[in-house]
């Protein structure tokens, strides 16, 4: 089968999935600049060539998967998580009177849209996300509180995605991409 043989054969929702998983993977991992990521994308949601197609992931380092952090249980204290980590597609933490501090800019996201699942007793969230990474949060809270405030580029279709889902009592959650507005407390300590 020659090279126009192959054109003739449309690419397949699920090609695009995982060339689509494979950029993200590559963004986290600092392969790729927000800007290149953005191209390498469009190129991919919108070509009809399998030419064009394979040039848009061509060029990238394979990714070992590494072992995914699938959840987290904290009772009273905090948890910081910081450095390079693998997010699985599902994510959930436990808390009990604690925090956990989430610094993701060195999270690998496994998919385009990793879920977080928190459920908090007396608890609270800090997350630290790169900037342009697209954040939900959907919470349910009784005395509860939340704050988004993301800098720079704005959130699109073709960058990364994080849903959150929050169940507490007593607890908060705190979204941004301004390491010194993060956790201050925290970030006095060094």
């Amino acid at each position: 089968m020659g090279a126009g043989e192959v054109e003739q054969f449309p690419l397949t929702d699920a090609e695009r999935d995982g060339a689509l998983a494979a950029l993200v993977r590559a963004t986290g991992v600092g392969q790729l600049s927000l800007e290149e990521f953005d191209r390498r994308t469009d190129l991919v949601l919108t070509t009809s060539s399998r030419t064009e197609f394979a040039a848009a992931t061509g060029g990238l380092e394979v990714i070992p998967p590494g072992r995914a952090k699938r959840r987290w249980f904290v009772p009273f204290g905090n948890r910081l998580v910081r450095g390079r980590f693998f997010m699985a597609e599902r994510t959930s933490a436990f808390m009990v009177m604690a925090e956990i501090h989430l610094d993701l800019r060195g999270a690998v996201f496994l998919v385009p849209e990793p879920r977080l699942r928190v459920i908090a007793l007396v608890g609270n969230v800090r997350l630290l996300v790169p900037s342009g990474v697209q954040v939900v949060v959907d919470q349910r809270s009784l005395f509860g509180s939340r704050r988004i405030s993301t800098y720079g580029p704005p959130a699109s279709a073709s960058r990364p995605r994080l849903a959150i889902s929050i169940v507490d009592v007593l607890g908060s959650v705190k979204v941004t991409n301004d390491e010194a507005t993060w956790s201050p407390a925290l970030m006095a300590r060094g």
